[in-house]
């Protein structure tokens, strides 16, 4: 009998079954997969997510770029834009009109609204030759008398208009007769009127065809300039994009696939040895598991599909709302949806392969017996693992780094890396278990089962590594936006303030001019009743630096490569009230400082000046052309505000007089806090009083800062990572029964079995921690190796405390508190 069972046929032969046996091993798998389906399913629930994602990206990716050409140019390749003052505007347009051929003219005239978003008094004709993407009818009809308007949404809601309301507005009586929107810019406020109905226009564009020897040949006016639509953007397709993506995202999955059919095909060892013992080739105990691994790759890609799907459509709505132009629902990269969801069947089907092949191979006594398999050397995939650690970073360092347009080799560098990554954590296995020669029995045995049982083990900790290396380039990446002091970004202001700001009133068919004292006086009483009508007396006055010479305003600029940049953010004046304010004293002031700011950072940047807002001739290489004050003086004071538009850029007295700049109290803006914050009625009263003199108010808006994406992805990674560290721990100690049943039997306690649990989970928790934290700044130093500096300086220390410490240790308190539970049966191992 043992030379029966000892050796499988070799070859495939009528003797064996041929289709009629396969098919009755699909049919047995099939029937396993039902009855074992919550074995598998973290897989089969990490398929299913992977496919939705790729899904709803693909959608995302598809419909969420906004080209401004269309809501700019119509159907049109030109267009000419004509001040509303230009005494000779009719017969300029008369004759580009003659040149051309069709043009389509549109007038618009800006109008107060008391907010800082532009609303415009716009004639169209909605039947024009180019202007028909521009407009569309939501609701009710287009106007086509004197006294008829259509307006937007955003302007029904700000003047509480509906359709058949009279709207009055600069002394003119018009019925609302429609609601009408830009479907490729829905965020264009404008109320619409019939054509020729805009008295003395801010600005008239006119739109045309022609072809650029065309233009060349034809003399517009003095300070007029053709426009053509922006080509399109170079760089990865964003669909390219999300395949990548979706191919990583599947590479982690697989991983975690490939353990969990390990520990299946172990589970199955004995009855797969009994399959082989009545006659089955090799051939048809590995068809078993990949029919599994298939059913499982097909049952996810069909939820998620169906789940990707419905998030879309419920998605679509919020992202039109954010992305600013109408979205089809249906307009879907159909190619991208089917390959994601072949790609998580040939996942499946390459997860099962591996533990398929390994089970066929065992001989038939050690399957019936149960054993697993000797462990193997890991060394055959170190060493191109080394290699590819090697490559990927020469690659990203390569690349030029952040804001270049080596996109395509910063990405070949990042798939290197992680490869290598996946390559070279089974051979650091052995770092456990030499770690734990000198530690208590339990743990050393728990250490040891974890290089013992490599194959499901190796798998986990790559799928640890790689979930943390994510999480931790994620922060990096994010910390070195955040940590930009000069191209601030992140939210304007808390939900409980508001700034009001003071305009100049403007004449028909021209800008606001700056404001007069008189004005601003008016301005700060309104400001001081919008206060009192919002139930505080919390106000504060914000001052702008003023050059005296130019009568310009100041703001903070940086020079680099022969040009500059300004600051994100206002200047203001660093007055006793505003110090007091933040509860600053003046002897905390340097007395030599020029600007106060809580920006971190701010004061190591080379190349900053003060200047005028529009220098007369900008040099290329440096101050000149107007107010320059060179390398200011910068104090870093923490008790200023962080937010973007509330004051954290102040000028200090000393370069008010050093630089000649304007000190007199001249209020520009008056920033007002509440106890709680501030609702939809109350944003409205305030808007509507500021209106009343000119002015307009800025609340809170829905920027996110990159310190919350930072913290939800190191929070991201350390959740998919435990949930891997909890299935591997199951399958270890689960496939380590027989060693737990010895020592249950040998008189071994609860706290040995839980010690056994938490050293496994801690071990592999703590490795993958170290190694993806390890291997994910060492492509960020070598991707941002020109500005280390100001990028990887920035350590986010919180962030890799909760990686390097809180990760290996939920894991071992999470193991230690699920484990402890005797076996069932200590004198047997159950045949499946």
């Amino acid at each position: 009998m043992s030379t029966a069972v000892q050796h499988r046929p070799a070859k495939v032969g009528e003797g064996n079954g041929g289709v009629p046996a396969r098919r009755a091993i699909l049919r047995w798998a099939l029937r396993l997969f039902r009855r074992e389906w919550r074995q598998q399913l973290l897989v089969l629930a990490l398929l299913s997510i992977a496919v939705a994602a790729t899904v709803l990206g693909a959608a995302v990716a598809t419909n969420a770029p906004s080209s401004p050409n269309a809501a700019m140019f119509g159907t049109a390749d030109h267009l000419v834009t004509f001040p509303g003052t230009d005494p000779h505007l009719a017969a300029d347009i008369t004759a580009i009109g003659q040149r051309f051929g069709t043009i389509q003219v549109i007038e618009n005239r800006e109008l107060a609204a008391g907010t800082t978003q532009d609303v415009q008094l716009r004639a169209q004709d909605p039947a024009g030759r180019y202007g028909r993407p521009m407009l569309a009818l939501v609701s009710g009809r287009y106007p086509t008398g004197p006294g008829e308007v259509a307006v937007t949404s955003q302007v029904a809601t700000l003047y509480d208009l509906h359709v058949g309301d009279v709207w009055r507005q600069d002394a003119t009586a018009r019925r609302v007769v429609g609601r009408v929107e830009n479907p490729n810019n829905l965020l264009d406020e404008f109320a619409l009127v019939a054509p020729g109905q805009v008295g003395a226009p801010t600005r008239v564009t006119v739109l045309f065809d022609a072809t650029p020897a065309e233009v060349a040949a034809f003399t517009f006016p003095a300070g007029v300039t053709p426009q053509t639509p922006a080509p399109a953007p170079l760089g990865l397709r964003p669909e390219f994009v999300v395949l990548v993506c979706a191919i990583f995202g599947l590479i982690f999955i697989g991983l975690v696939a490939t353990a969990g059919f390990t520990v299946l095909a172990q589970r199955r060892l004995r009855s797969l040895g009994m399959l082989s013992a009545l006659g089955a080739t090799d051939r048809d105990v590995r068809l078993v598991m990949i029919a599994n691994g298939a059913v499982v790759g097909v049952a996810a890609a069909l939820v998620g599909g169906v789940v990707g799907l419905a998030c879309w459509f419920g998605y679509a709505p919020r992202l039109q709302v954010s992305t600013g132009h109408r979205i089809d629902p249906l307009h879907l990269p159909w190619w991208l949806v089917a390959s994601g969801m072949i790609l998580a069947v040939i996942t499946a089907v390459a997860a099962a392969r591996r533990p398929a092949r390994a089970a066929a191979r065992m001989p038939v006594v050690a399957a019936l017996s149960g054993h697993p398999p000797p462990p193997k050397a890991a060394r055959r995939l170190a060493i191109p693992g080394i290699l590819l650690l090697v490559a990927g970073p020469v690659l990203l360092a390569l690349s030029g780094g952040w804001g270049s347009s080596g996109e395509l080799q910063a990405l070949s560098g990042l798939c290197a890396t992680i490869v290598g990554l996946l390559f070279v954590t089974p051979a650091c296995l052995s770092v456990l278990a030499v770690a734990g020669r000198r530690a208590p029995i339990a743990v050393r045995v728990a250490l040891r089962d974890v290089a013992r049982y490599r194959a499901r083990s190796g798998s986990a900790l790559a799928a640890i590594s790689f979930a943390v290396l994510m999480a931790v380039f994620i922060s990096i990446l994010a910390t070195a936006r955040f940590a930009d002091p000069f191209d601030y970004f992140g939210p304007n202001l808390p939900p409980n303030q508001l700034v009001v700001y003071a305009h100049g009133a403007g004449g028909p068919g021209q800008e606001p001019s700056a404001p007069t004292p008189g004005q601003l006086r008016s301005m700060g009483a309104m400001a001081n009743a919008i206060a009192v009508a919002l139930g505080t007396a919390d106000i504060l006055e914000l001052d702008s630096p003023t050059d005296l010479a130019s009568g310009a305003e100041v703001t903070l600029v940086q020079f680099f490569h022969g040009d500059f940049k300004g600051a994100g953010g206002q200047l203001y004046i660093a007055t006793p009230a505003l110090l007091a304010h933040y509860g600053i004293a003046t002897s905390q002031v340097d007395p030599n400082a020029d600007i106060l700011t809580s920006r971190a950072g701010l004061d190591q940047l080379s190349g900053l000046a003060l200047m005028d807002v529009n220098p007369s001739s900008p040099p290329p290489t440096g101050c000149g052309g107007g107010l320059c004050g060179a390398n200011p003086k910068i104090q870093t004071l923490h008790q200023l505000p962080t937010d973007i538009s509330a004051p954290n850029l102040l000028v200090t007295e000393h370069a008010l007089r050093r630089l000649s700049l304007q000190s007199a109290r001249t209020a520009t803006g008056w920033l007002i806090q509440t106890t709680k914050p501030l609702t939809s009625t109350q944003i409205n009263l305030a808007r509507q009083m500021a209106l009343a003199t000119g002015g307009s108010v800025e609340t809170r808006s829905q920027n996110p800062s990159l310190d919350e994406l930072r913290n939800w992805a190191t929070a991201g990674g350390i959740l998919i990572a435990l949930g891997v560290l909890a299935m591997t721990v199951g399958l270890i100690r689960g496939e380590a029964a027989g060693d737990l049943r010895t020592l249950t039997a040998t008189g071994a306690s609860r706290r040995v079995r839980r010690t056994l649990t938490a050293a496994t989970a801690g071990g592999l928790g703590l490795l993958g921690a170290v190694l993806g934290t390890a291997v994910a700044y060492l492509a960020a130093v070598c991707y941002y190796r020109s500005s280390l500096s100001t990028t990887v300086s920035h350590v986010p220390v919180a962030d890799l405390i909760a990686v390097l410490v809180g990760l290996p240790l939920v894991a071992t308190l999470g193991g230690w508190l699920l484990a402890g539970r005797e076996p069932h049966t200590i004198d047997r191992r159950p045949l499946d």
